[in-house]
Formats: structure tokens, C-alpha cells, sequence
């Protein structure tokens, strides 16, 4: 084999025409060991090129899904993307609660009860609750609020009662626990929504995991869930409610229930009366 110079770059016809030459193992060995630079420059071009057309398709794949366009509103779903999210389980089943007789004689105006007094009295009832049960109170969010707010005027618009879409309750990298109700009577107040979800406690096995007949009460007193929202809105023939509660973090993930929901304490129930 000829080798009279090592500029490969410079003879391209030398080098091929001694790369068709090989014919004996030692002629192909003493060729590689000669030629060692130039595969070594074409494996990592190879490698390189590989690694940006692997990012080029996905960057185009992402980039079309973001800019997917919603035929019903004809907007871009910017917010249809799922990794990474935690999902709470929500329940199917939603309450439905009409007034006492004692609310229907002596009924409360909704000029005397306005949102902010809602969502303070349903704090207050959601933590004397969780305190029971051994669960730190909840802050209210602010946001939270004017999310569930939107969601509540969102069902009466359509006379129709289920959960938001993912999309609508994305906070902070996770998707927001909700609890929904449906309420029959003047006003919706604060503690009857909470109350509402919690007598659910009556049927939950707190010995037991995840449990869809009490998915509501659960989220309720989770442990691990800091802040809370509230929203509510009547229906145009002021007869009907519906509310919404939002929560972060969410609750209700299975084999968390243990760490997360416990049950009535005696000595709380005892500080608290």
C-alpha cells in the first residue's frame, strides 16, 4: 500500500482509491491505523447529525402541538401538554342539596351574603374540619378563587355539572384538585358547601385506600394540600347553585391516603366544642 502523504483532505482520490484496493486483512488493518482522524471525524459527524435531526423532529412535533387549533373555540390549545402532570382522581358522583325547611321560611337575601363572605365562611368551616381530622388549616389563594369562579360560571352557562378540563386547573406543575356541588335554594353559603362534602366522612373506611364514594371528603382534609379557593354562581331563574372548591396541592392520589387522610380525633372534637 502506497502511503506517501497523510494529507488526506488534500489527495481524495488517493484515499478512495486505496480504500477500494483493500484486499487482505493486514492491507485493511495498516489502512485503518493510516486513516484513524478520518473516521474518527466521520463517526462524529454521523453521531451529530443523528442527534439534530432527532431534535429538529421533535422540536416540529411539540412545536405542532402547541399550535394545535381548537375547532369549537378556533383558539390554540397552548395548555394540552401532559408531562409531568399530577392528576388527582375526581369523582364522577357530585351532591345535590336543597334548603331545610327553616332556610326556605327565613330566607337570606344574597345582598347580605356577597362572594367574599362565601369564600371566607367556607375557609373557615373547610379548616375546623381538617382540624379534626389532624390536617393543618388552609390559606385562600386569591387566584384560586377567581379560577373556581370562572368554573362555576362556566357550568351555569352550560346547565351542566362536571369536572373542569386539566387545561383549566394547571397550577404550578400540577393539576388542581376539585370539588363540585349543586345546590337548590337562594343563597349557597359557605359552610352548607363544605358540610355538603363532608358527610361523606360517614362512609369513608379510613383503613382503606382510594375510595370513589368519598373522594370529595377526602380532598376535603388532605394533609398534604396548602391552599384553597373558592367560587360559586346562580343559575339566570335564581333558583339554583352551583359551586366549586380548588385545591393545591391536590389530594386524593392512591397509596397516599394513609399519610393523608385520618380520622376524627376525639380530643380535637372535644377542643373544638
Amino acid at each position: 500500500m502506497s502511503s506517501n502523504s497523510n494529507d488526506v483532505f488534500g489527495d481524495f482520490a488517493n484515499f478512495f482509491k486505496q480504500l477500494f484496493a483493500l484486499d487482505t486483512p493486514d492491507q485493511i488493518g495498516t489502512f485503518f491505523q493510516q486513516y484513524w482522524y478520518v473516521w474518527l471525524i466521520i463517526s462524529i459527524g454521523v453521531v451529530a447529525l443523528i442527534v439534530v435531526n432527532t431534535l429538529i423532529c421533535c422540536y416540529f412535533c411539540h412545536h405542532r402541538k402547541l399550535n394545535e387549533i381548537d375547532p369549537k373555540t378556533g383558539e390554540k390549545r397552548l395548555h394540552n401538554k401532559d408531562w409531568g402532570i399530577a392528576k388527582p382522581t375526581q369523582t364522577l358522583f357530585v351532591p345535590i342539596e336543597r334548603n331545610s325547611q327553616e332556610d326556605v321560611e327565613n330566607p337570606l337575601m344574597i345582598d347580605d351574603y356577597d362572594d367574599s363572605k362565601f369564600s371566607v365562611e367556607a375557609l373557615m368551616s373547610h379548616n375546623a374540619y381538617r382540624i379534626q381530622h389532624g390536617a393543618p388549616p388552609l390559606q385562600q389563594n386569591e387566584y384560586l378563587n377567581k379560577a373556581a369562579t370562572d368554573w362555576a360560571r362556566q357550568l351555569v352557562n352550560m346547565n351542566q355539572l362536571k369536572h373542569s378540563p386539566d387545561q383549566w386547573r394547571r397550577y404550578k406543575g400540577s393539576v388542581l384538585g376539585e370539588n363540585l356541588a349543586y345546590f337548590i335554594g337562594p343563597v349557597l353559603k359557605g359552610d352548607r358547601l363544605t358540610e355538603t362534602w363532608y358527610r361523606e366522612s360517614q362512609r369513608h373506611d379510613f383503613n382503606a385506600d382510594l375510595q370513589e364514594n368519598s373522594l370529595h371528603f377526602s380532598q376535603l382534609v388532605w394533609k398534604s394540600t396548602k391552599e384553597v379557593g373558592f367560587g360559586r354562581c346562580q343559575t339566570q331563574d335564581k333558583k339554583q347553585w352551583y359551586g366549586v372548591a380548588l385545591y393545591y396541592p391536590p389530594g386524593n392520589f392512591p397509596n397516599q391516603y394513609a399519610a393523608n387522610v385520618q380520622a376524627l380525633s376525639p380530643l380535637e372534637e372535644y377542643r373544638l366544642a
